[in-house]
């Protein structure tokens, strides 16, 4: 009311469930809205000067012009993830439900990393839940909810190091990387996400101790390089540490060999953690479990909840066999004043960070809006349009397959028939075809390389996806392909 001289955030408080209903008033109607807006929006260049030059107001704002604003200046240029024909992200679009239950949490405002409140509890059997989801074990094991796949792998690598050095006699926690000790190595992919060499700088092992493994034609590690490669580091006296195995390539959907690595790390006592940000979900899809069996005796997994599961970001899982070996390389507590209960470890015992937010309530709301066959439909759905896909793909005399399609992954490129351009034609080709489907709001699909060629890649991961997405995806690259080359 006018005149009212209590603090701002208390007024706000009293006036929450108005406001509260206008801001989901306006939500929705984003929601409802975005099927019917353009795929992918630019920024327009006068609304990105506005946001980067407001002043400091001195007086502070009302709510409702910072609604306003908002609605206004914020919410019509979202990146294109929310779209169900935004086929270039392996980040999905968030659930509803999910973003009520992030709500919950923020008005909580309780952090995941420990103390006794009910998300610390109700993590217990989410991490449970993921668990059962892609047969990873259960008995003894720890989930961990951090910002994505870049910081879960970084978890376990540190936590692998950790054990390493331990087991060669020196402590890593006191030591450090300068006590002249052995090289520690880690090995991963040719084709492994970008993250895993930014791990390897992080961790001081250096990107001369991170061993690029050759990967096949159809882009998955070789094992019996990985194992040439783990004795000639022997031999020369170095510590091999941890092999990172990739469970869904990002560009490609590749997931490595699993059980052949795990054997070879088992036999050198190497601890394997398994890159599975986006594609360890497949575990659901019948046509890939027995490619991901081996969840069932690695010593970690990277998964991402805001990929596959729709939920928002940021979240990625790390599930670990080892939460006394991450302990003991992230714990500062010591033992007679260990935190904990023995229902549910605390989180910020086995990572880097303390305080942070809790992740927990909207991945539980996804998975239990869906269930577990709710969860396994979405996942064996998006794979079955990826094979779709490269069925058209190949039906048609004017698109080329570049690589076959790998859980909901396919590369492909517009290849003009009774002609015979080259690669760099073909390149620029495809590039134009990528800007043309921008530009033209239909769809989202930028481009990559594979083998050196320009390809148009599609990954399908919304919950809205079906076989109409992929007849309109072939229809609009045929269509645009062919106006470009007449132009």
């Amino acid at each position: 009311m006018a005149g009212d001289s209590r603090h701002p955030f208390v007024l706000d408080r009293e006036a929450f469930e108005v406001l509260g209903a206008e801001t989901i008033r306006m939500l929705g109607g984003y929601l409802r809205a975005l099927p019917n807006e353009p795929v992918d929006r630019t920024v327009p260049k006068d609304v990105r000067q506005r946001l980067m030059s407001l002043p400091l107001p001195e007086r502070g704002q009302s709510p409702e012009e910072i609604l306003a604003f908002l609605r206004r200046e914020v919410m019509p240029w979202p990146i294109a993830t929310g779209h169900k024909r935004s086929y270039g992200w392996v980040n999905s679009p968030p659930a509803p439900i999910s973003l009520l239950a992030d709500a919950v949490a923020s008005s909580m405002d309780c952090g995941l990393d420990g103390f006794d409140h009910s998300a610390i509890f109700l993590m217990k059997s989410l991490g449970r839940w993921i668990m059962e989801l892609v047969g990873f074990p259960t008995e003894g094991s720890l989930c961990l909810l951090l910002s994505g796949g870049s910081a879960a792998t970084l978890n376990a690598l540190t936590a692998a190091r950790h054990r390493a050095a331990a087991r060669d006699g020196w402590n890593m926690r006191t030591e450090g990387l300068q006590g002249g000790r052995k090289h520690l190595v880690l090995y991963a992919s040719a084709e492994s996400h970008s993250s895993i060499q930014k791990c390897a700088e992080q961790l001081g092992i250096g990107t001369d101790n991170l061993r690029a493994i050759e990967a096949d034609r159809d882009f998955r590690m070789k094992p019996a390089a990985l194992r040439a490669a783990i004795e000639t580091d022997l031999a020369a006296g170095h510590l091999p540490f941890a092999v990172v195995a990739c469970g869904g390539a990002t560009n490609t959907g590749a997931i490595d060999p699993l059980d052949e690595i795990a054997d070879i790390a088992g036999a050198f006592g190497i601890w394997l953690h398994v890159d599975g940000a986006f594609g360890a979900w497949a575990a659901l899809d019948p046509a890939y479990r027995d490619r991901f069996r081996a969840f069932a005796r690695v010593d970690s997994v990277t998964l991402n909840p805001h990929k596959w599961l729709q939920v928002p970001v940021d979240c990625g899982a790390l599930l670990t066999r080892h939460p006394e070996v991450h302990r003991a390389a992230f714990s500062l507590t010591p033992d007679y004043l260990e935190a904990g209960h023995s229902e549910a470890p605390w989180p910020y015992e086995h990572m880097f960070q303390l305080t942070y937010g809790n992740r927990a309530l909207k991945v539980w709301a996804a998975i239990a809006r869906l269930g577990r066959s709710g969860v396994a439909e979405l996942v064996t759905r998006c794979n079955g349009l990826a094979r779709l896909l490269e069925q058209r793909v190949r039906e048609a005399a004017d698109l080329e397959l570049l690589s076959p399609a790998s859980l909901s992954v396919v590369n492909f490129r517009y290849r003009p028939a009774g002609r015979t351009p080259g690669d760099s034609a073909l390149d620029e080709l495809n590039e134009r075809i990528s800007e043309a489907i921008s530009a033209g709001g239909e769809a989202h699909m930028p481009t990559t390389r594979i083998h050196g060629k320009t390809s148009l890649r599609a990954c399908f991961l919304h919950y809205e996806n079906d076989e109409s997405d992929v007849d309109h995806l072939i229809a609009l690259v045929r269509r645009l392909g062919t106006e470009l080359i007449q132009s």
